[in-house]
């Protein structure tokens, strides 16, 4: 695993985000540690797209997540900051697209160069 790097496709999948706070801030999102394609030798099964299949952390995005039937928030975010609550949810709305569409994020920067090779 590995904290998740600054150029991974989570961190641009909707939102573009620097990190991941949940009801805590601070704590890094891990990932499954990305592994070079030369680099067969003793390398785990994974499928091909680089998606990892696993995503850790101590941030507590449910307990951000979390409101009453009032709509109001069940728990305190640590610090106190209500922009931290909407942080969570665009966390969660990246981990969501990231789970869905896996990687296709990343295969867009190359738009622009397959664009001027078809002339247009």
């Amino acid at each position: 695993l590995e904290p998740v790097p600054s150029d991974h496709v989570l961190t641009k999948s909707f939102y573009i985000l620097p990190e991941f706070p949940g009801r805590f801030a601070g704590g890094p999102l891990w990932v499954a540690a990305s592994l070079e394609a030369s680099n067969t030798e003793n390398r785990p099964v994974r499928t091909g797209d680089g998606v990892s299949p696993i995503m850790i952390t101590a941030n507590d995005f449910a307990g951000a997540w979390a409101v009453d039937e009032n709509g109001d928030p069940l728990l305190p975010t640590v610090p106190s900051d209500p922009m931290q609550r909407i942080y969570a949810l665009r966390a969660g709305v990246n981990i969501m697209m990231y789970m869905l569409t896996g990687n296709y994020k990343s295969d867009q920067v190359h738009v622009p160069v397959l664009l001027e090779r078809l002339g247009q």
